[in-house]
């Protein structure tokens, strides 16, 4: 009976210590956030974090505890090969998770999850996400954790049993059944009420350390398991009068606001250009005196310019919606992903059509990632052109054709197209893998430069875009009001809440006025209702929505990120994480209030999209 009871001490360890050097990979491969660390903080991370380890060693070593117990009845050979064979396929999934998530958290900034689950219907985009990976290094990785790991399991394997004999079923079975019953302990985290979560292991104000503490193999299957949002709010902080009152408190106006299109305009054209992930960052980035996006710069001083813009999401899906309905983005789903909720959105496009406005959308990508295609086919839009509609010589990106191919066929389409139009064109050539059809601007090869280069590609594509859109007999008569679907981690500061900061601007022969800046705080999802009391339609349905120009409007942002909230007011922000329950960013003079304010948004939100 020891040798037996050894060898499921021995396997239980096994994965304890696969799941700490998997924690060690982890923190070594983000080591620039590592180094901001004190000792102390990194020994919180593996003394806090090893209490998730023995979570996840629990479930994997169930089949196997139960295997031993059942033993006598189980020929040997047979006996190492199901177990063997068994962990060899735990250890190439986890290795499998382990090694994609160190990319999957520079680029998102959190765990792998079940997320990326929702684009493998669009294998090509996904791959186009990923491509700018260092790949090889990860698979080689991948390789080196695999082999290494698998070779110490079988040598536990083989060396162990070959040397068991027979015992009585008495007392083995009962107390091997005993043992494997006690898993449940490790598996909950403890013998109390509350099982193992995401919080159970956060200790600290800084936010990486505790996601460093996280397993991402049980946070991945955690959120397989638990993937369907049932009808219980998990963000449920503030009881249902108190919630009301702060709702009511941040939605305060007067119906009214400034104008800033001509009086003679009945029907101005409207353009809604979604300039992906463009970060305010962005816009003051120097390289070697060079401006990033120097003709963006330039064009601030010819309309109508807001400053202080955030986005709801991080996201292209959040983003959409968040742009054309005023809908906020939701921490851990996507509306966009499910058409029975999506078509219950108010949006622009049918707004604009009821009033005898042409609409149309253009993308140079597939519409089918990330279910977009659905939410536009609701929307009513009356033409959507994607990449199938372009030749495929102009396929001259991994997602499709490239920002000037896509201006250029809405310039020619709307050379002939009839006015009032409501048109909308989400760009794609600033999105992973920064690649770009021209020479570089910049030189470098590193994450950082190939955005930088991208981005100005799309500045200068714009550019020329806007300067034939002025030569348009169109033009005189347009609204082209240009925005990001999202930020940017790139270029780091630090401080979540730039991750979310991006430019507005509005520009065209519409505008009575030019030259202007609003600095007052406002979101991507304020801008239907601004646009909306701009032409002179109805707003109503746009209940998340505030406008700009109304004098008695509160200023303020909401976004929200997985698992997480931010919310920012003149001269004050907050970022604040729901797993850990705590603020993990502050910047300004925040007050409890402050606090419950967002939490109110994100209850209120979050209810909303659970109650579609």
């Amino acid at each position: 009976m020891k040798e037996r009871l050894q060898f499921l001490l021995i396997y239980y360890g096994f994965w304890v210590i696969f799941f700490l050097v998997a924690r060690l990979i982890f923190l070594g491969y983000h080591i620039e956030d590592t180094k901001l660390l004190t000792l102390q903080t990194v020994w919180g991370i593996f003394w806090n974090g090893i209490r998730m380890d023995f979570s996840m060693a629990g479930y994997l070593s169930v089949i196997p505890f139960l295997l031993v117990a059942f033993s006598n009845f189980i020929k040997k050979s047979r006996l190492e090969n199901w177990i063997f064979s068994y962990t060899f396929i735990m250890v190439l999934f986890a290795n499998l998770i382990v090694v994609i998530d160190l990319q999957v958290f520079n680029t998102w900034g959190y765990h792998l999850d079940a997320t990326p689950l929702r684009y493998l219907k669009t294998p090509r985009e996904a791959w186009a996400s990923v491509s700018s990976s260092p790949l090889l290094q990860l698979f080689l990785s991948f390789l080196i954790l695999l082999t290494v790991a698998s070779l110490i399991v079988y040598r536990i394997i083989t060396r162990n049993i070959d040397n068991w004999n027979y015992i009585d079923n008495l007392p083995f079975i009962p107390v091997a059944i005993l043992v494997t019953g006690s898993l449940i302990i490790p598996i909950r985290g403890s013998l109390g009420v509350s099982p193992m979560n995401q919080s159970t292991v956060y200790f600290s104000t800084n936010n990486f350390a505790n996601i460093a503490a996280v397993n991402p193999t049980w946070n991945f299957f955690s959120s397989l398991v638990n993937g369907s949002i049932d009808k219980v709010n998990p963000y449920t902080y503030l009881p249902k009068e108190e919630l009301s009152d702060k709702i009511k408190e941040l939605y305060v106006s007067s119906k009214k606001g400034q104008k800033i299109l001509k009086q003679g305009i009945k029907k101005p054209n409207v353009l809604i250009v979604i300039w992906e992930s463009f970060t305010k960052k962005a816009t003051g980035h120097q390289i070697n005196g060079v401006e990033v996006t120097p003709r963006f710069n330039a064009l601030k001083k010819e309309g109508v310019y807001f400053s202080n813009i955030y986005a709801s999401g991080d996201r292209t899906d959040k983003g959409i919606p968040a742009i054309l309905s005023g809908y906020p983005a939701q921490p851990i789903a996507s509306i966009i992903t499910e058409p029975n909720k999506s078509a219950k959105l108010p949006v622009l496009s049918k707004d604009f059509e009821q009033n005898a406005y042409a609409t149309d959308f253009y993308y140079g990508g597939e519409i089918e990632f990330a279910n977009i295609k659905s939410y536009l086919y609701s929307s009513d839009f009356q033409k959507i052109v994607s990449k199938q509609d372009f030749d495929s010589k102009y396929w001259n990106s991994k997602w499709g054709a490239h920002d000037d191919i896509v201006f250029n066929k809405f310039l020619a389409d709307h050379a002939t197209m009839n006015q009032p139009f409501f048109s909308t064109i989400l760009t794609l050539s600033s999105h992973e893998p920064f690649e770009i059809p021209i020479a570089n601007a910049f030189e470098g090869d590193d994450e950082q430069t190939k955005f930088m280069n991208a981005m100005y590609y799309a500045d200068h594509s714009l550019g020329d875009f806007i300067e034939t859109a002025k030569k348009q007999p169109w033009w005189n008569n347009t609204l082209v009001i240009i925005i990001a679907d999202h930020g940017h981690r790139i270029p780091p500061t630090g401080k979540k809440v730039d991750d979310f900061k991006i430019p507005m601007l509005w520009l065209g022969g519409a505008l009575a006025k030019t030259g202007i800046e609003i600095s007052s705080v406002a979101s991507q999802i304020d801008i239907s209702a601004t646009l909306l009391h701009q032409v002179g339609f109805n707003a109503y349905a746009y209940n998340w929505s505030k406008n700009i120009f109304d004098p008695k409007v509160r200023p303020w942002a909401f976004f929200s990120f997985n698992n997480g909230f931010g919310f920012v007011q003149p001269k004050k922000n907050l970022i604040f994480d729901n797993i850990g329950k705590k603020m993990i960013e502050s910047d300004g003079d925040i007050t409890p209030h402050d606090l419950e304010l967002g939490k109110a948004l994100i209850q209120r939100t979050f209810q909303d999209y659970l109650d579609k």
